[in-house]
């Protein structure tokens, strides 16, 4: 980070906002006075790295020197209130500074009276040797074994997660799978930037599949996520060894980065474990660690729940139960969980979305018994149809796979091109109809025109509503293999709202890992997104939108989970950071994706819904 000098007439709210300092009067909370005739100030020394060595705070004097009106200089040490950007990494004593040591980063240092301020560069950087608690007994002195000749036949490899990846940082249970090479059995992984030198010791504690999986204590996850919100990735690297250090082996290098917020909201997901229902995760809570059963079928007469829609708020869900061809719907109270109306009596629907405020859902049903094959609008409480949008849709172009955006004035559907059921259409062309006021709705958009042997389908709006992610999948025989249900040849594509944009593919979130073997048939269907926009770097206006879909790509080491009687092998829900911004310039704006740690793996699940907060049972 460059030095630089700032001469500021209005003191800005991001800055001096709750932030403490200490000065001549006492810090911020008093005000620094104004010193007559300052022009600006330099902030010395300029651009320090400084170490935080193990349990051992960084520490530093600053002195300040001040440029006045007339040309002269002088210092203006102990007339200033010193203090950091980022007030978490350590506080100021007058002029000396003292970090903390649970974590390093990098921040300004800002030295201030009155409007005027100056700053420079700062960086933290963390240096920690630990050993993984849960290997066992490691020799004495791990590190010291690392000495030995190089031996590229030793080589372990990391296999997950993806190179590349973004992550928040409060996940919290990320694993590290890798091969561990010839003849190691001692291994250490390390962390590395700018800010980090983090090196965990550990051996093969978790063997699968001929590899080993390490996770992080919460210890360690802290060390280097709080050092690097929103900061430049991390080198991520394992050597191997045998107890006697006799050679070493280097696998490969992994870069992740972490978001600099951390993601909140609640995650509702449909299951096949335990007689399939939903499960619920609240990103918000400090104690859940795996997901918990929502809702199963003792509210349904054991029939099976599975597609469903949160309101944005979280209070109500409208879910299928039955599955194609049936249409009866649960709409329920998420606080009291208990139906809103009798089970069954709305309906019949399929697939819903949710307006903004939770009072109207729209929902479609073109299966057998169907009468009304376009968008239909119901009434949040009662599930009543409340009216029809006449989208063109008929028996045999039903409407589909309706999304309602997030400002309430637009609705984007899929007009099925070959009819079977709502759950397994062919060759679909996604469509738009858009609010015009006093309950009147547009002529149908088309944004993406079907396409004889391909597949177009589940569109989802962005959180911003900027633009939508559907999936495409390519036919080759008209069958199982492209009816919108486990298309293996399923992708992500982002796309502008608007009549001649051009679709931009998730190329990373779409990619395969280092154990699919370079398959790319990996059934990434479903997307969804998180409701919130969030800052992605450290930089203001950066900004990142999370996206959550199902997979059968390989979770690393792990088994995937069985599939059903269309597909072999099960989904699990995958994630990936999103950029909005690189979507309107037409460039991937996609991160690699990672698996959500807190589901069951043994299981197939789908349909990751999202609601902005958990809302709590009634007592």
């Amino acid at each position: 980070m460059p030095s630089k000098t700032l001469c500021l007439f209005v003191l800005m709210g991001t800055i001096g906002a709750g932030c403490g300092g200490s000065g001549p009067t006492g810090g911020l909370d008093g005000g620094v006075p104004p010193i007559d005739g300052l022009r600006s100030i330099d902030v010395q020394p300029a651009n320090q790295t400084l170490i935080i060595d193990g349990t051992t705070p960084a520490t530093s004097v600053y002195k300040a020197i001040g440029t006045f009106i007339d040309g002269s200089k002088r210092d203006i040490t102990t007339q200033v209130g010193f203090r950091l950007a980022d007030t978490g990494l350590g506080t100021f004593a007058s002029a000396r500074f003292t970090s903390q040591t649970d974590h390093g980063g990098v921040t300004s240092v800002i030295a201030e009276a009155g409007p005027i301020q100056g700053s420079t560069g700062l960086t933290l950087m963390f240096r920690q040797r630990t050993n993984d608690p849960g290997s066992g007994t490691l020799p004495t002195d791990p590190g010291g074994k690392f000495g030995g000749p190089p031996d590229p036949g030793r080589a372990p490899e990391l296999v997950y997660p993806n190179d590349g990846v973004l992550v928040p940082p409060n996940l919290g249970k990320l694993e590290f799978h890798f091969r561990p090479g010839n003849g190691n059995t001692l291994f250490e992984l390390a962390f590395s930037n700018v800010a980090t030198d983090v090196k965990v010791y550990l051996r093969c504690a978790s063997p699968l599949n001929g590899g080993c999986i390490y996770l992080p204590d919460p210890t360690v996850w802290h060390w280097i996520s709080e050092t690097n919100r929103g900061q430049a990735p991390l080198s991520i690297t394992l050597r191997g060894t045998d107890d006697n250090g006799s050679a070493v082996g280097t696998s490969n290098s992994l870069a992740m980065q972490f978001s600099k917020d951390n993601i909140n909201g609640g995650l509702y997901y449909w299951t096949t474990s335990n007689g399939t229902g939903i499960m619920r995760f609240d990103f918000a809570s400090s104690t859940q660690i795996m997901a918990d059963k929502f809702l199963d079928t003792s509210l349904t007469g054991g029939t099976c729940v599975g597609c469903h829609a949160l309101s944005k708020d979280g209070k109500k869900i409208v879910a299928e139960a039955g599955g194609q061809n049936d249409g009866r719907i649960l709409l329920l109270d998420v606080a009291r969980r208990a139906p809103m109306v009798p089970f069954a009596q709305p309906g019949p629907s399929i697939f819903e979305s949710w307006n903004p405020s939770g009072s109207q859902y729209v929902g479609v049903y073109g299966d057998m018994g169907a009468t009304n094959f376009n968008l239909m609008l119901f009434d949040g409480a009662s599930g009543a149809l409340v009216s029809t949008i006449n989208s063109g849709c008929d028996d045999q172009h039903p409407c589909d796979h309706p999304d309602w955006s997030p400002d309430g004035m637009h609705i984007v559907y899929v007009k099925v091109g070959i009819a079977n059921t709502c759950q397994k259409m062919h060759e679909g062309a996604i469509e738009m109809v858009s609010d015009m006021g006093s309950g009147v709705w547009s002529a149908p958009v088309e944004l993406v025109a079907r396409v004889s042997g391909k597949n177009h389908y589940y569109p989802a709006f962005s959180p911003d509503g900027a633009f939508l992610v559907y999936d495409e999948s390519t036919c080759t025989s008209g069958g199982i293999e492209c009816n919108a249900d486990s298309d293996p040849s399923a992708r992500l594509y982002a796309l502008r709202p608007a009549a001649g944009a051009q679709p931009v593919e998730l190329l990373r979130a779409n990619a395969p890992g280092r154990t699919d073997g370079g398959a790319t048939d990996l059934t990434s269907s479903f997307p969804k997104w998180s409701p919130f926009v969030f800052q992605r770097t450290a930089e203001n206006g950066s900004r990142l939108e999370w996206i959550t879909f199902s997979s059968t790509r390989n979770y690393g080491l792990r088994n995937p989970p069985p599939g059903g009687t269309e597909e072999p092998t099960g989904t699990l829900i995958w994630m990936a950071g999103v950029d909005p911004d690189k979507v309107s310039q037409g460039a991937d704006p996609s991160y690699p994706a990672f698996a959500l740690p807190f589901q069951d793996i043994d299981t197939s699940n789908h349909i990751a819904q999202w609601t902005t907060r958990v809302v709590p049972p009634v007592p």
